[in-house]
Order: structure tokens, then sequence, then C-alpha cells
């Protein structure tokens, strides 16, 4: 009876790299839906704050991040986030008005243009310094034809000021000196932003 039963018994360790499977699986699933680098900043809100503020993001989605963003990118030397803000070195706001927003840095040119009816337009474009290929190339992305966007503005009272938040698609990125399209990324970029209490130009179109 008793070796009967012995003889019966299927040795554990045949079953173990099938439960190491199952548990590497239901790891990595936990990691892609609790942390996600491709989750836009928080956004300003209107005229929450003292003086003219603005923050810039530029997400990678997570098709373009080592392992698909299962481990922070910073592993790799990357930054899931690229962008600046009212805080940055050289950070200016070159242009306000209710059809075109132009905000700055070092190494940053953002440029928002809208048509009457407030959509964003194929003039809007970001430049920015990437290490792609090995080599730092100042990149310029645009958005899609039809644009794939989310715009809010609003002016504050007799002041002018402009205050809002944007989420749009960059699908085509280029080499800015050369205009040699990038193929980069596999999918669009997305340009995330908020600003709030800009001053408006004197001369606005």
């Amino acid at each position: 009876m008793t070796n009967s039963h012995k003889g019966n018994r299927k040795p554990s360790w045949k079953v173990l790299p099938l439960w190491l499977l199952a548990g590497s699986s239901v790891a990595v699933c936990v990691q892609l839906a609790v942390y996600r680098p491709d989750r836009p900043g928080p956004t300003i809100v209107p005229q929450s704050s003292s003086d003219p503020a603005f923050v810039v993001q530029v997400i990678r989605p997570r098709v373009g991040l080592p392992l698909g963003g299962i481990l922070p990118p910073a592993l790799f030397g990357l930054d899931a986030h690229l962008g600046f803000d009212s805080t940055s070195d050289g950070a200016s706001i070159r242009s306000v008005g209710p059809r075109r927003i132009e905000l700055a840095a070092d190494d940053w040119d953002l440029l928002l243009v809208l048509d009457s009816d407030g959509r964003i337009t194929s003039e809007t474009q970001i430049l920015f310094d990437l290490v792609f290929e090995e080599q730092v190339r100042t990149v310029r992305c645009h958005p899609g034809d039809p644009a794939v966007v989310t715009v809010n503005t609003v002016t504050l009272g007799e002041s002018g000021e402009m205050s809002g938040s944007f989420d749009i698609d960059l699908a085509h990125c280029e080499d800015a000196e050369t205009g040699t399209p990038l193929g980069w990324p596999p999918k669009p970029l997305l340009l995330h932003g908020s600003f709030d209490r800009l001053p408006p130009d004197t001369e606005t179109e």
C-alpha cells in the first residue's frame, strides 16, 4: 500500500518551472498596471499661480522604452518624461495670443498654433535635443493630419492673461537640421502641458 502510493506521486520539481512562469507573468502584469512611466504629470490649475507659469512634457510611449517600460527607464539611461517649465534655465514666454503661444527654454522651443475655432493646426511643433542613435540631435516633432489633440484655453478677465492645458499626439519627428524623418517613435509621443496667467502680447493676431 505504501509502495503503491509512492509510485503514483509525481515529482514536484517538474511542476516548479510552471509555477515560476505563472508567477513571473502575474508580476509583469501587475508591474504594467501599476508602474506607468507614460502617464502624464499633473496640470497647473487655472488661476492657481501668482505669476506666469507653465510646464511642458514630451512623454515617450511604452513601446518606445526598453522592455516596454516594465522597469524604470532611468536604469537604461533614459528619461520617460522630457520637458521644461517656467523655472528651467533660459525659460521664456515668447508669444501669447488667441491663436499663437510660444514657450521656450534652453534647448527647447514650443509653438502652439490654433485656427479660428481653437483647433491645433499643422504649424504646431516642438524642437528639443535628443540622443538618437548615439548622437545628440535637434528633433522637430509635430502632430499628424488630422491632429489628435485636447486643448483648453481660457482668458482671465480684463488682463487678457491666458490659462489652459493641452495633450497632443506628436505623430511625426524629424531631424531639425536636415528634415529627414527619424522613423521614431513607433507610436506617437504625447505632448502634455499646461499654463497659467500668461500675459498677452501687446499686439496679437
